[in-house]
């Protein structure tokens, strides 16, 4: 008997298995690399190129109507430095003095409550004008202005000693005058280290209402998705030989100061402080081993005659970044009142707004809805609003914000799409009005608004950037940004628990159908979860602003189809190679691939069958007329047309026994009706015997008995593990063969016994002969002569309905 495989490593249930290995795979992976980091960063981009921002509507031949996004601000407004303003002003960069104009043109105006929250100029102004008239006339606009804001680049390393002292001191200034951040937590010594700046001229640092940084991140694919709303500017303030420290040096960490050691690469390793022994002996090794020593010869001959390993002593600062800067005007709050943890969020506490109507400061507010409008564009009801009490900005390890891009590039032309209000830098700049206060205009329609001026132009620097939703002048990026935290509108990561429930929740789903169903619709599964995957993660993206992962879940899917696939083809085909090894020679291949679909159990079972002895009558008269050559021949013609009748009545063939047939019904796979298709097929024998007959001359005719039995009987393999047959056994078998051999005692053809009778009384004619008491029964068994059939004798191939015949 074959040894059965454990019930676990069955397809059905081992499938669950090679799920969790697929999930502690997909797990390690995403805790140890940056590979799904990097893919679902992809994926997010397409997320934003199926946002729902606004529609158009089209009202008449060249007019179309654009309903807003309620998650735009509308005090968001991009001044750009277009081809109208170069056509205007010429080669770029201008004269300083025409970017005071524009500053006038919004400073010179009546109602001086109406005026802006700020302007941010996006423009440098890190050298002198070759003119020194011309930096005189923009620092008086921007002193006149106090709304102007500026901005500052770091840089990660130093590039020019030189120049590094200076830019250090002009950085000062702004920090004196904008002390910035006070209440940083978290692990802000692990943040990007910005080792140098470009700051203003000082001048300009004394006149401003504020700065920020305009640094932003690249990912990997060199797409710009981040800002570092708070950097930190690392400055060395002492050099310190490593055999100088001594147990229980430390630095100042509320005044954000670190002990570090640079490597042979450059790289920066934070030194943990109070110094301590271990300490001490563990970064005298790192130092010998990695870091590069400060050699001196002191006489010249090319020998050091001294050599040590240097640690520093530096000081942090934080800068803020522009947009955070604008956000904190806008909201009335100084950036020393936020609360940063770094890692986790900036929180904005209590924002207000300037209310148009009465100049003071109000709670703020957004919309949590679209403002309704008649056909004509009148406001019908206005969309409600929710307060609030603080904004919490979600930053990683390093200060950093996702942007959330509302939308294309915005295009110039008046017709051209826009996500952000887009005006010409040279409709303000070239009408700026005098210094008499009786010829400025009564307003300039910017009340509260923060004016974002900046390139917005082919050819003026290189201020286009890749985004999610392509090329992106470098100001609007800004606005975006901008926009992301006015409108509280962060994208916020999934828990990483929930994560990977959903994971593993696709796997076994995966898992499940495969291993249970066709390969088929097992890719059929495959191809539905990915599309309910990415059409929920797409909707709750849209709605929610909740980014959830999806090639972690969709390559796990696709990883456990193979493998399951995969375990059934290297299990499942081995199972099958042996099914058509056993069952091959017994059944018609249409029952073989039955038996595959729901293959048997391969040891011994006790079933209700059907069992059919044949033997030839007179087989050695038979065998005396003919040579051993032809009798082999005709017995081989015999035996093929009976075994074909077997095989086409559904029979299983169990041997052959010289001249005698066994065989039976009802296994391996279950017939209700076995014991009828077994007294069928009995009778189609007698048939094609005789047809057999009538072609063969008088001596090679063959005279058959044929008997049949029903009742319990042991199916299964036996024999030995190297060689077995599919047979039965029981004492139902034996009475089946007895009744073969009665047909002699009574003269008749088919002999069935009272339990095959009791099951095929209504559809056959038989004759009741005896009572008898077979050899090895102690019971007299009554037996009947099986004549005729009621029904069709039709084979099970042209059966109709539930496995029933239809009537002859």
């Amino acid at each position: 008997m074959a040894r059965k495989r454990a019930k676990i490593f069955e397809t059905k249930y081992f499938g669950f298995i090679i799920g969790l290995f697929v999930f502690l795979v997909i797990f390690l992976l995403d805790i140890s690399t940056s590979i799904f980091t990097n893919l679902n960063t992809k994926a997010t981009d397409l997320q934003f190129f199926l946002k729902g921002l606004t529609t158009a509507t089209s009202v008449q031949e060249g007019v179309t109507v654009t309903e807003k996004n309620p998650k735009i601000s509308d005090d968001i407004i991009i001044v750009g430095i277009d081809s109208r303003s170069l056509a205007k002003f010429g080669k770029w960069p201008f004269p300083r003095s025409i970017h005071a104009s524009l500053i006038d043109s919004f400073t010179r105006i009546k109602d001086q409550g109406s005026r802006e929250s700020s302007i941010f100029l996006d423009v440098f102004f890190i050298e002198s004008d070759r003119k020194a008239a011309e930096d005189a006339r923009l620092i008086a606009s921007i002193e006149q202005a106090q709304t102007v804001f500026i901005e500052t680049l770091l840089d990660v390393g130093i590039s020019d000693y030189s120049s590094h002292e200076i830019m250090l001191k002009r950085q000062a200034v702004l920090f004196e005058r904008f002390p910035g951040f006070k209440n940083v937590s978290g692990s802000w010594q692990e943040m990007r280290d910005f080792m140098s700046v470009q700051a203003p001229l000082i001048p300009y640092s004394k006149v401003v209402a504020g700065y920020g940084h305009a640094n932003y991140v690249q990912d990997v694919d060199q797409i710009y998705r981040r800002q570092a709303l708070i950097t930190k500017l690392s400055t060395e303030i002492e050099q310190i030989p490593f055999k100088n420290l001594q147990i229980g040096f430390t630095v100042d960490q509320s005044q954000y100061e670190r002990l570090v050691w640079y490597d042979t690469k450059g790289f920066v390793h934070n030194i943990i402080t109070p110094i301590t022994k271990e300490t001490l002996a563990r970064l005298e090794k790192e130092l010998a081993t990695s870091s590069p020593p400060v050699i001196i010869d002191t006489d010249g001959d090319g020998n050091p005659d001294e050599q040590y390993y240097l640690v520093r002593k530096i000081k942090d600062y934080f800068v803020p970044a522009i947009t955070l800067s604008l956000a904190c005007r806008y909201f009335g709050v100084d950036p020393s009142e936020l609360t940063v943890e770094i890692g986790k969020h900036i929180i904005i506490h209590n924002p207000t707004v300037r209310d148009a109507k009465t100049g003071q400061r109000i709670p703020y507010s957004i919309p949590v809805g679209k403002d309704q409008f008649d056909k004509d564009g009148n406001l019908v009801k206005a969309a409600p609003r929710k307060v609030l009490s603080e904004i919490k900005i979600p930053i990683n390890e390093n200060g950093e914000m996702v942007i959330n891009y509302m939308g294309y590039r915005s295009s110039t032309a008046l017709d051209g799409y826009r996500t952000f209000p887009v005006r010409s830098y040279a409709s303000y700049a070239e009408r700026a009005p005098g210094p008499n206060p009786e010829t400025w205009p009564k307003t300039k329609a910017v009340d509260n608004k923060i004016l974002m001026v900046g390139p917005f132009a082919d050819g003026i620097a290189q201020d286009e950037k890749p985004t999610p939703y392509g090329l992106m002048y470098g100001i609007e990026i800004h606005a975006n940004a901008l926009n992301t935290i006015l409108m509280n509108n962060f994208l916020i990561p999934a828990p990483k628990w929930v994560e990977y429930i959903i994971l593993l929740t696709f796997i076994l789903i995966i898992c499940f159908y495969t291993s249970r169903y066709s390969t088929l619709w097992g890719f059929v599964s495959v191809l539905i979860g990915l599309i309910i995957l990415f059409l929920g993660i797409s909707i709750i993206f849209e709605r929610n602003n909740v980014v959830i992962d999806f090639p972690k879940p969709a390559i796990a899917m696709l990883l456990s189809f193979v493998a399951v696939v995969s375990y059934r083809a290297m299990t499942e085909e081995r199972d099958k190679k042996m099914i058509r090894a056993t069952f091959g020679k017994y059944v018609s291949p249409k029952v073989v691939d039955q038996i595959l679909e729901n293959p048997p159990e391969l040891g011994g079972v006790d079933k209700e069958l059907t069992v059919l002895f044949s033997d030839i009558r007179g087989f050695t008269t038979l065998s005396e007329n003919m040579t051993p050559q032809e009798l082999v021949n005709h017995l081989n013609v015999y035996l093929t047309a009976m075994t074909d009748l077997i095989l086409e009545y559904g029979g299983t063939l169990d041997k052959y026994v010289g001249d005698e047939i066994m065989c039976f019904w009802g296994a391996p796979l279950p017939q209700e009706d076995h014991a009828i298709l077994a007294c069928k097929c009995a009778l189609r024998q007698m048939e094609k015997l005789q047809e057999l007959n009538e072609q063969w001359p008088e001596h090679k005719r063959i005279n058959i008995g044929i008997g049949l039995n029903s009742g319990i009987m042991t199916v299964g393999n036996m024999g030995s593990p190297g060689r077995m047959n599919y047979t039965l056994m029981g004492d139902n078998v034996n009475l089946g063969a007895r009744l073969e051999g009665t047909n002699k005692q009574y003269g008749t053809g088919i002999i069935i016994s009272e339990f095959t009778y009791g099951l095929v009384k209504d559809h056959f004619i038989v004759r009741e002969l005896d009572n008898i008491r077979v050899k090895g029964k102690n019971k007299p068994v009554l037996i009947y002569e099986l004549i005729d059939s009621i029904d069709s004798l039709d084979p099970p191939a042209l059966e109709t309905g539930k496995g029933k015949k239809g009537r002859g």
